[in-house]
């Protein structure tokens, strides 16, 4: 199994990286889209400079999850991007299309990593949750009383 992430983790970098870089650093040109839809809103991310920020987090993701360094939450930030890539390249462009592969597996592999790291997140479905109290120790486990001896 962790052969297995340590392989999807690569696969996932190796494809936000890139994609973050060809941005910045003109490598390769962006492709347009071939569908209207899908030409209408890669030209609006574009002209509102949304685009920027969707390929710094493509960047930052996938050298965070390379490098092990908070992959949970780098895997989380990434997520609506996956998302997008995803909704662009599939319905947009159209479910048959070359570009359907590639969206479908950028969502598969972000999903397949959260899921691996799915004990990070676990605390975040508490149904009652309660704050850290600034400068406190470690919050106390879900259903604890305050002061209260085990």
């Amino acid at each position: 199994m962790k052969y297995a992430v340590w392989f999807l983790r690569f696969l996932f970098a190796a494809w936000m990286i890139p994609a973050g870089l060809m941005h910045f650093f003109g490598i390769f040109q962006q492709p347009m889209g071939s569908q209207p839809l899908s030409q209408a809103l890669i030209i609006a991310l574009l002209d509102s400079h949304l685009f920027d920020l969707v390929k710094a987090v493509e960047l930052v993701a996938g050298v965070c999850v390379l490098l092990g360094f908070y992959t949970p939450l780098a895997l989380l930030v990434c997520m609506p991007v996956s998302f997008c890539v995803f909704y662009w390249d599939t319905p947009l462009e159209g479910w048959g299309s070359r570009a359907s592969i590639f969206g479908m597996a950028v969502l598969l592999t972000n999903s397949l990593l959260c899921l691996a790291y799915i004990k990070y997140y676990l605390p975040m479905f508490a149904l009652r949750a309660k704050p850290r109290t600034l400068g406190g120790g470690a919050a106390a486990p879900v259903g604890a009383t305050a002061g209260a001896r085990p």
